[in-house]
């Protein structure tokens, strides 16, 4: 049973081989954006193994990905499933969330100089 670590939030979960890695994220409550049900029409689920392994890419994943971000450890999770080793998931940050985030904390800033 590999030991799966979701960055940046550090939460680490148990799964069993063979899982995808969204059906982990999910039954752990880790967010991983999606919309599509797991058929990598939608390409939301994108994560990054940072360290470990995980299964080799789908015909599917590698139809829809550029070959360039599968070997810098992109994944898309509802396609990437388990073996038997640990590993590091990174979950990229949401674009609108952290513009938002930004955008905030200029306001922040701006509001304790008066």
């Amino acid at each position: 049973m590999p030991n799966v670590t979701f960055l940046p939030s550090g939460k680490q979960v148990r799964g069993r081989i063979g899982q995808s890695l969204i059906s982990l994220a999910r039954s752990a409550r880790v967010v991983i954006p999606q919309r599509c049900g797991g058929h990598a029409s939608c390409q939301m689920c994108k994560v990054i193994v940072e360290a470990g392994s995980v299964s080799e890419p789908s015909a599917l994943e590698r139809r829809k990905m550029m070959e360039a971000d599968l070997r810098a450890g992109t994944r898309l999770a509802c396609q990437t499933k388990l073996t038997g080793l640990d590993c590091t998931i990174r979950i990229p940050e949401n674009k609108l969330r952290s513009v938002v985030a930004a955008a905030l904390a200029r306001q922040k800033e701006e509001a304790e100089e008066w």
